[in-house]
């Protein structure tokens, strides 16, 4: 027996414990009806297909995206970034549904406004910020859905043939991810101040 009324939010919900346990290949709405103790035709009231039920998780994500209010612009550029990363490493199946254009939704807007209006607030030109925009994103997901920093973090290398990269290769793969990300984000938001100041 449900403990609840089937919605809209309680697939959502289910899917995004499927999602968290098992990855989102483990979305199914077979599986999605079996974890609500329902028939997979009781979906078909809420949602029409798997597609719009990522489309739906894409949009319940992001509305946890942080938008950080108070403090200078560079204090909340770190505190919305650093948010978004954690997020995305909570659930580290959302960056594969954020990155396909076909889940696009409105609520990141706020999330993309926030950022422009803190840019512009730090003296950076429409375009400028835009760009600054688009790189801090890109940063962002590459540091989420990228598993190997340096491509190959589980290679076995020979020493004698290859004694540059085995010297750094403790240092590739022992990286917190949220500490490299926050050095990259730091970095990068050095040069963006350091040229609008």
């Amino acid at each position: 027996m449900r403990d609840q009324p089937l919605s809209r939010a309680a697939i959502v919900t289910a899917a995004r414990r499927i999602a968290d346990a098992d990855g989102l290949g483990a979305i199914t709405l077979r599986r999605v009806a079996q974890e609500l103790n329902t028939g997979q035709a009781s979906l078909y009231r809420h949602i029409t297909d798997r597609r719009e039920l990522l489309t739906l998780l894409n949009d319940d994500l992001a509305q946890a995206f942080p938008v950080p209010t108070g403090g200078t612009p560079r204090e909340r550029l770190l505190a919305q970034w650093l948010g978004a990363h954690r997020l995305l490493l909570e659930h580290p199946w959302a960056a594969k549904v954020i990155v396909d254009a076909s889940s696009a939704t409105e609520s990141a807007i706020p999330f993309a406004e926030a950022a422009m209006a803190t840019l512009a607030e730090a003296g950076l030109a429409p375009e400028t910020a835009a760009h600054a925009y688009r790189a801090t994103w890109h940063l962002l997901i590459g540091h989420v859905v990228n598993d190997h920093p340096l491509g190959h973090p589980g290679f076995d290398l020979d020493p004698a043939e290859h004694p540059a990269l085995t010297a750094v290769r403790p240092y590739l793969i022992s990286a917190d991810p949220a500490t490299e990300f926050e050095w990259a984000l730091r970095r990068l938001l050095d040069g963006l101040f350091a040229d609008h100041s």
